[in-house]
Formats: structure tokens, C-alpha cells, sequence
């Protein structure tokens, strides 16, 4: 009686372990739903989150709009050395281009809000004051000077060449080409030889532009007296003639840029 009392004494244990437990998890993962997000993303924030408005960086409408802020990052970036080393202020038929600079400072409000893991706990921080904070202490700055409509300020103060120059700043949005394509390296749905290959001629396009631009800015840069005796003034290319360079239409100058850098780059003497 006493072996079949204790029997049943440790399988009434067993069973009351094992019902706490499966009691447990179940109560752990109704609370689960209950406070998650209802949208079909692997990694979901609170409800409560949702209604704060802070946005998860791994978010499907977040990733939707990096990638859309990829691409006019890489528009940003190439036509930058090219506004600066070409135009002395946009001519009337580009000034549109100028808008881009809203969808610019739309993502520095989308910085205010956006979710970040902190790098000791390795745990998404939610707190928008933490948010705020960290983005003030770091690219806000350079960011906001960005979306400056330079060209505009460079009109309207007479054109001072200095005001030109800021211009540059807006290179700093490399760095979101420079990160998605870190995104995609650590992919594993896509090829990582592919990406590299993508990274690597990407990058020699944008050193052969802005060589380019470059080139051709020091040509302006001398009196139109002495233009003459530039690069791109005493150069002949069959019957063209460039003595008078600022005269001939903008993709022929661009295209002959083009070719200079690519023959210093590949000359060997």
C-alpha cells in the first residue's frame, strides 16, 4: 500500500508539472497574439508601439521605402559632382529636380521614429526621446544641411561661390547605397559574388563620373580669356573643335570628360 501510495503521489506530480507547464505556455503565447502586430512580418512590434507610431526597421513598409530612399540616394550622389562642376546655378527647365530634396527631409521625420538596436544589449530601443536623441547626436546635422536648396541660396546671395561648395554635403547620402548593399552581402537569398560584382562596378562608375566632373571644373576655373589653353579648350577631336567649350551642348562636354578620366585612368605613362 505504501510502494502504490507513492506511485501515484509522484504521477500525480508528473501530471501536475507537466499540465502547469503546457498551462504556462499556452497563457505565454496567447498574450503573444494578443499584443502583436496583425501583419505577416517575421519580427513584430508591440500594439501599443503601433499606436506611438515608432516604426520597427525591420517593418515591411520600412524596407519598402530604404529601398525606395536607395535609389534616390544613388541619384543624389551622381548628380551632385555633376550639378556642381556643370551649371553655375540650374538652368529653369532642371529647378524641378530641386523636389527631390522633400523626399530627403521626409526621411529625417522617418529617422525621429524609427526603432534601433542598442549595441551593448543588443535590444531594440522604443523609446522615442532615446530616438531623438541618438539621431540628434549623430547624422541630424548633415542630414538637414542635405536638404538646403543650395542652388536656390546660391542665386539669391549674389552668387557666392562658397555657397556652391555646401553643395557636397548631400554626398553624405552615400552612405545608404554603401548600407544596402552591406544589407544584401549578408542576404543569403542572393548571390554574394553577384553583389560584390554589382558594389564593384557601381563604385568604378561613380570614381569615372566624378572624376569627370571634376576635370571639367578645372577647366572653368580659369578666365574665359585663357580657357583656350585648358584640357578640354586645345583639345580636337577629328573636325570638333573645342576652343570655345562652353558653347558646345552639355552631353558632348559630359561624354568628353568621360573620355579624359577613363584615359588617365587606364594610361600607363
Amino acid at each position: 500500500m505504501a510502494e502504490e501510495y507513492e506511485l501515484n503521489e509522484i504521477d500525480d506530480t508528473l501530471h501536475g508539472s507537466v499540465g502547469s507547464r503546457l498551462s504556462l505556455f499556452a497563457r505565454e503565447l496567447k498574450s503573444r497574439r494578443s499584443s502583436s502586430w496583425h501583419g505577416g512580418t517575421a519580427l513584430r512590434l508591440p500594439k501599443d508601439l503601433y499606436e506611438s507610431l515608432v516604426i520597427h526597421p525591420n517593418g515591411r513598409w520600412y524596407r519598402i521605402w530604404a529601398n525606395m530612399m536607395f535609389l534616390w540616394s544613388i541619384y543624389s550622389t551622381f548628380f551632385t559632382p555633376f550639378e556642381f562642376s556643370f551649371f553655375r546655378g540650374l538652368p529653369d527647365q532642371l529647378l524641378d529636380l530641386e523636389c527631390v530634396q522633400l523626399v530627403f527631409l521626409a526621411d529625417v521625420a522617418v529617422h525621429f521614429f524609427l526603432a534601433y538596436r542598442d549595441p551593448h544589449t543588443y535590444r531594440m530601443v522604443h523609446d522615442k526621446r532615446r530616438i531623438a536623441l541618438r539621431y540628434i547626436k549623430g547624422s541630424f546635422a548633415l542630414d538637414v544641411l542635405g536638404c538646403f536648396p543650395w542652388d536656390a541660396i546660391y542665386k539669391v546671395t549674389s552668387r557666392v561661390e562658397a555657397v556652391r561648395w555646401l553643395v557636397w554635403v548631400r554626398l553624405y547620402r552615400g552612405r545608404k547605397v554603401m548600407a544596402f548593399f552591406k544589407r544584401v552581402e549578408k542576404d543569403i537569398r542572393v548571390s554574394y559574388l553577384l553583389t560584390r560584382i554589382v558594389k564593384l562596378i557601381t563604385v568604378e562608375l561613380y570614381c569615372t563620373h566624378t572624376a569627370a566632373c571634376g576635370f571639367y571644373y578645372l577647366a572653368t576655373t580659369l578666365p574665359p580669356a585663357r580657357e583656350g589653353g585648358t584640357w578640354i579648350g586645345s583639345l580636337s577631336l577629328g573636325d570638333a573643335r573645342y576652343i570655345n567649350f562652353r558653347e558646345v551642348d552639355l552631353l558632348t562636354r559630359y561624354v568628353t570628360s568621360l573620355y579624359l578620366a577613363i584615359a588617365m585612368a587606364t594610361s600607363t605613362r
